[in-house]
């Protein structure tokens, strides 16, 4: 519960400090004071974002600070999965800084907002008058029917396993778009890389095929030209080989004669070697050279072949060709990889769904276990609340699709005349009628959350008479087992409170403030005195208010 509340800067609260008991609180003060505030700074210590048009003084920082007694030890778990330390006594400070950041801290240590905001759902309910707006939203609706229901973990292994199959199905997704991202479908990969095995790739062998393709281009020239040479070389009756051996012959006689003569004789020797060597080369080039027709028509084929796939692969050459290759058969890897990836990950995610299929139809028949008990609860209530002619039953339908919740859509119905077909609440309820069926099921849900604070804000709106009279003592019945604040102005309510509130401006001439202070027995009097009869008080408003204290 919540055991003392400070508040420093915010709004028109300069400063602020409230003890608050166990049992039922109730506050009270005229339209403007500013009961609203109270509630936003509660809103902001309990994980809301800052706004820094909360600053009272925008030079000075903001701070709200709740001092919450927890002796349940069942928190203990939800302390550990936020990172916390658990303490009987815990203490909620949030700072709103006038740059416009804000820090939050649990016990002094520092937390996110989110989750602050975990924590705080399990430790206050603020029920605005805005939010009877959410019993025509179903996922509210069927959330209040969980809360009713002993099915948690039931319902925490269907989302587990919902969340799985969502997760499964986004990775095949991510899988599959991979795929048509990075070269298409395995076989396509398989068709182009087998098409350049199958080309049997030769670095540089371009380049040997278009001079291979210039010779037999000149094939004719070449062997005329050799033929030629051989024949001066060869011819009869004395061709070059045979005047070079006489030329040889004739300086080797005489080169012991000169020493000049025996340089000619040496080079004559060597000329004539050099020429021998030539003429066995050629004589090899032209025996080997067979210059075949069929050979220029391969290779002719063989280079539009190489060219046609450069251009397929916009490659520049046999080399970049290889590497073309070679990253295929890399991405059919990675393709094989993924595909076998992708069954397996549709075989996941079609376990997860047939899971959580199976559980969401538990989910369908404990729900429909709780409807039958839960309208029971509820039409009692209202009874109580002067609604005794009341229908109230709860659609529960199982949809072909499932969501975070399961498969069930949810539909409050309501009729508060005897004849009257129920139909969905927000087409038939007034915003009294709203008010006191939202209140029924807080009052009934109280018990199955085992929330230790509930804050109403102006529950009665849309009532009054005996069935304010009677909504207060709801609120105090809940206040036997929980700490049960609400803000009214009713005095049939606020005289049902075990501690009373009040909330008054003041403004001066340079300064408006709001103060919320505890009212001794006489100040409550002539509170209860004025939410019945006005600022005037009168003899009657007094006595009719000291008989409603003393009721309660």
């Amino acid at each position: 519960m919540l055991q003392h509340l400070r508040i420093s800067n915010f709004a028109l609260i300069e400063k602020l400090d409230l003890d608050w008991q166990a049992g039922f609180t109730t506050i009270t003060g005229e339209t403007g004071a500013g009961k609203s505030i109270l509630l936003g700074a509660l809103n902001h210590l309990l994980g809301q974002r800052a706004d820094l048009k909360a600053l009272k003084d925008p030079e000075q920082k903001c701070v709200i600070e709740g001092l919450f007694q927890i002796p349940d030890p069942s928190y203990k778990s939800l302390f550990e999965s936020l990172d916390l330390d658990y303490e009987a006594e815990t203490i909620i400070r949030r700072e709103i800084l006038p740059s416009g950041k804000s820090r939050a801290f649990v016990n002094d240590s520092p937390v996110r907002l989110e989750s602050l905001s975990q924590l705080a759902q399990r430790l206050i309910d603020i029920h605005s008058q805005h939010d009877t707006l959410l019993l025509n939203d179903a996922n509210f609706q069927l959330d209040l029917i969980d809360s009713f229901g002993s099915h948690k973990d039931l319902l925490q292994n269907y989302q587990e396993a919902f969340k799985s199959w969502r997760k499964s199905q986004k990775r095949i997704a991510d899988l599959e778009a991979q795929n048509r991202e990075e070269g298409g479908d395995l076989d396509y990969l398989e068709f182009l890389h087998q098409e350049l095995v199958d080309a049997k790739l030769v670095p540089g062998e371009v380049a040997e095929i278009e001079a291979r393709l210039e010779i037999l281009e000149h094939s004719g020239k070449i062997e005329s030209a050799l033929a030629s040479v051989q024949e001066m070389a060869d011819a009869s009756p004395l061709g070059l080989s045979e005047m070079l051996r006489q030329m040889r012959q004739e300086l080797r006689a005489i080169a012991n004669l000169d020493k000049k003569l025996g340089s000619f004789s040496e080079r004559a020797e060597s000329l004539y070697i050099e020429f021998e060597d030539l003429r066995q080369e050629l004589e090899l080039y032209q025996s080997e050279s067979n210059f075949d027709p069929r050979e220029k028509e391969q290779l002719d084929e063989r280079l539009s072949q190489l060219i046609h796939l450069q251009r397929k692969h916009q490659a520049e050459s046999a080399e970049e060709l290889i590497e073309n290759r070679d990253a295929l058969e890399a991405k059919m890897t990675a393709a094989a990889n993924r595909d076998i990836a992708l069954e397996k990950e549709k075989a996941e995610a079609a376990q997860w769904r047939a899971k959580a299929e199976t559980l969401a139809q538990e989910l369908h028949e404990e729900r429909q276990k709780l409807k039958g008990p839960l309208e029971a609860q509820v039409l009692h209530l209202l009874a109580v609340l002067n609604l005794a002619n009341a229908r109230f039953d709860i659609s529960i339908e199982k949809q072909e699709n499932c969501d975070n919740n399961g498969s069930d859509h949810v539909n409050f119905l309501f009729s508060a005349n005897p004849g009257q077909k129920v139909q969905s609440l927000q087409k038939v309820a007034s915003g009294g009628e709203l008010s006191r069926v939202m209140l029924a099921l807080k009052a009934i849900l109280a018990r199955s959350r085992s929330l230790p604070t509930i804050i109403f804000d102006e529950i009665d709106t849309g009532v009054s008479g005996e069935t304010a009279h009677k909504i207060g003592e709801i609120l105090k019945g809940m206040g036997s087992y929980m700490q049960v604040i609400a803000i009214s102005h009713l005095a049939q309510i606020a005289s049902k409170g075990s501690q009373h509130y009040l909330v008054r401006k003041e403004s001066a001439a340079d300064n408006t403030r709001t103060e919320i202070r505890p009212l001794n027995e006489q100040e409550r009097l002539n509170e209860i005195a004025r939410l019945l009869g006005g600022d005037k008080l009168t003899d009657a408003a007094l006595a009719n208010a000291r008989e409603l204290i003393q009721g309660a």
